[in-house]
Order: structure tokens, then C-alpha cells, then sequence
């Protein structure tokens, strides 16, 4: 993902106690190589649909003029769907894709264009809805279905996040600040279960437990650059952009 116009932000919530990194690395097992459109080049947003029951996987170009969305099958990973976009604006990177059951609708940012955008897609149609705007920065998203409230992570330095927690009208209920350990602004994919939610950077992956405080810092393989992340059936599965293929994991431990 790139993070672009953050220096600005200013923290203004407290540092939370840390636990240490465990030195396990994440079960990362590999389902699927997805050979992609020559038109687009890596894949960012990556959710479930649980109505559909599909995985929705977004790919877009250098230049974040085309967009593809991919329906997968759960079970087999073949492409089952395709939408192609030419969206500058609304889409543009696709810095990752939620799923909110209750409205029906996909999510997606775009840090390029406007850091403070959220856009909805239809999930039946995959026609672009409304756009929405916040007062905070908002790059990587997750709808946690238990609690009905989106989860927004976003970098403030290189090490420390902050987790703003919002209704499902966006508006703002709490924000947390964690260390996330680690020396980098980038931040990948977002989930949130139950309170719970989990992301990655671009060696870890990130779990925050239901007080906001981080539980557990898993590591693994740099080669890798886990893009997003979801839930089916208890299962934790990941998009790794893999030359002009994207890989689909499975993360074992989670």
C-alpha cells in the first residue's frame, strides 16, 4: 500500500502497554496462484461476501487509472466474476475492500487521490455508490460484524498506529494508539472480529485484542507483502501480490 500526505498527522491519544513480538511465524500456507489481467499489475483490496459467498479481489495499474474486481470461488479460488473500472477518483488504489452484510455494500480507500474517502461499492452490481467523507485519515478498513462498528488503522510513524473504532455511519467512538514494532509506514489489509482486529505490516502481522492493546506480533517471510485479509469459516485467508500473479494464503495460526 502507499502511504502518501501522512507526516501532518499529529497523534493525540495515549500509548497503550505492548507485548512483546513472538518469535513464531505465521502458518502461511499457499491455496492459489491467480494470474491477473495484463491491464492491472498487483492487487490491494481483498474481503468476503458472505451473501454471495464469494472472495472479492481488487487489482488496479501503476497508475491507479484501472481497476479490476475479481470474484473468487471459496473453495477452488477461480475467478467466477469480473468487473473492469477506468476510475481515477473514487477507486484509483483500492487500499483495501470490507464487506458490511448488513448494507450490502463493499468499502474501499483511496489514499492516493483523498486519504479522508470511503467508497461504496454494491456487492450484488459492483456499481460505484456514494462516497463518504471523514475528518480522519482513513487507509486501511474493516467491518466487524459482531459489533457493527468499522475499525480504521492508520499510521502516525513508523512504529505507532492509530485504531479509530466508528459506527456504521462512520462516526467516530474511540481511537487507541499502539506500537506496532516496527519501522515503517506501511500498512496492509485490516479485520476486526468481535472487538478484536488484526492487520499487517510489511514483516508482521498485527493482532489488537477487544481493549485495544496489541496481543500478538507475528512475523513472517519478508519475500511476502501480505495486501488484505478475511474470515470464512474460521479460516484467515491473505492476497500476496506475486510478479503478475496474486497468491492466495491461508494463515493456519489465526
Amino acid at each position: 500500500m502507499d502511504i502518501q500526505h501522512i507526516m501532518d498527522y499529529i497523534p493525540t491519544t495515549y500509548t497503550l502497554r505492548q507485548q512483546e513480538e513472538t518469535k513464531t511465524m505465521v502458518d502461511l500456507k499457499l491455496l492459489k496462484e491467480i494470474l491477473i489481467d495484463s491491464s492491472v499489475n498487483q492487487c490491494q483490496g481483498f474481503c468476503y461476501n458472505s451473501k454471495k459467498d464469494v472472495f472479492v479481489l481488487a487489482c488496479i495499474n501503476s497508475q491507479n487509472s484501472r481497476q479490476i474486481i475479481y470474484e473468487l470461488d471459496p473453495k477452488t479460488f477461480d475467478i467466477v466474476g469480473t468487473y473492469r473500472f477506468r476510475n481515477s477518483t473514487e477507486l484509483a488504489h483500492m487500499n483495501t475492500l470490507t464487506y458490511n452484510p448488513d448494507t450490502n455494500l463493499l468499502y474501499t480507500t483511496n489514499a492516493v487521490v483523498n486519504g479522508h474517502r470511503i467508497t461504496t461499492i454494491d456487492a450484488d452490481t459492483m456499481t460505484i455508490g456514494e462516497t463518504i467523507t471523514i475528518p480522519e485519515r482513513v487507509f486501511n478498513l474493516g467491518y466487524d460484524i459482531k459489533k457493527k462498528q468499522f475499525v480504521s488503522i492508520v499510521p502516525v510513524n513508523a512504529t505507532m498506529r492509530r485504531i479509530n473504532y466508528y459506527t456504521p455511519q462512520f462516526e467516530l467512538i474511540q481511537s487507541k494508539e499502539i506500537d506496532a514494532h516496527h519501522n515503517d509506514f506501511n500498512n496492509n489489509g485490516a479485520f476486526a472480529y468481535d472487538g478484536r482486529t488484526i492487520f499487517a505490516t510489511l514483516s508482521t502481522v498485527v493482532t489488537i485484542d477487544k481493549y485495544g492493546a496489541v496481543s500478538k506480533i507475528t512475523p513472517f517471510p519478508k519475500a511476502l507483502e501480505i495486501e488484505d485479509m478475511d474470515m470464512r469459516h474460521n479460516m484467515m485467508y491473505a492476497a500476496v501480490n506475486a510478479g503478475h500473479n496474486v497468491a492466495i494464503y491461508s494463515l493456519i495460526n489465526y
